[in-house]
């Protein structure tokens, strides 16, 4: 990817919005109570990890954390995080759709609708890869990515500002073929800093998944499906919510 994802520090202010701790709490919640037998999951992976932004929160609860990502930027800029805090942190430039991990974790995830990948065969290597790298009985949970609402079209803007940088962030998406469930996304951020204004704008086509095919291919894999869940809320099942009023809905599937 390029525009702004080859500069960590402006996506990393993009994406400042979240409540990075409440949302490990989620993970470690979904491990206590669909982890079959690893409860004591001291490993965790995340995949697509930008900047790692989750690294000091999983670090600070004892965890070894590996980093997976395609952008030599984002690997680069991570490493010099882990640096700077001391964090003995592992960290890989690897395609998401097909990758190997040395030793395995006991967690991974993949954060903000971040599975980029193009056809049900590159989601089933990536499933492959991410079974192969956890250990039986522990949790892969995907934030986003998965289309509930079923090939609409969707437009979602905000601003975020910390220090004298202010980050205006346009994501786009419109179907452009329904069968294939494939969709061409803009992205557009402006960034207003000491320096002055700057654009990036960048295009791609993606493959959504609906959520009955996704199951399938998940479950043809070697996961089994725990369940769906809006905002990191347990309580809140994406089944009892309104399709188009989901904000983040979280995947949960379990390594067999």
């Amino acid at each position: 990817m390029a525009g702004v994802y080859a500069h960590p520090d402006y996506y990393e202010i993009a994406f400042d919005f979240r409540d990075v701790s409440a949302e490990v709490d989620f993970f470690e919640t979904c491990i206590d109570r669909f982890g079959d037998g690893v409860t004591d999951a001291d490993s965790v992976l995340e995949i697509a990890c930008g900047p790692s932004p989750y690294l000091l929160e999983f670090d600070a609860r004892g965890y070894d954390f590996t980093g997976l990502d395609n952008s030599s930027e984002m690997i680069s800029h991570s490493i010099e995080k882990a640096r700077e805090h001391n964090i003995e942190a592992t960290y890989l430039r690897r395609d998401m759709a097909d990758f190997y991990l040395p030793e395995r974790v006991d967690f991974a995830f993949c954060a903000l609708g971040s599975l980029y990948l193009d056809s049900n065969d590159a989601l089933r290597s990536h499933l492959d890869s991410v079974g192969d790298a956890l250990t039986p009985g522990s949790l892969y949970c995907i934030d986003g990515s998965i289309d509930f609402p079923g090939g609409t079209s969707s437009k979602h803007e905000w601003e975020t500002t910390r220090g004298d940088t202010t980050v205006e962030f346009c994501i786009e998406q419109q179907p452009t073929n329904v069968a294939e469930q494939l969709t061409h996304q803009t992205i557009t951020t402006t960034v207003t800093d000491e320096e002055g204004t700057h654009t990036f704008s960048e295009e791609y086509e993606i493959k959504t998944f609906a959520p009955q095919e996704f199951r399938m291919v998940a479950e043809d894999s070697d996961f089994e499906h725990v369940g769906w869940f809006d905002s990191f809320d347990l309580g809140k099942p994406v089944a009892e919510c309104e399709p188009g009023a989901l904000h983040r809905p979280v995947t949960v599937l379990r390594r067999q």
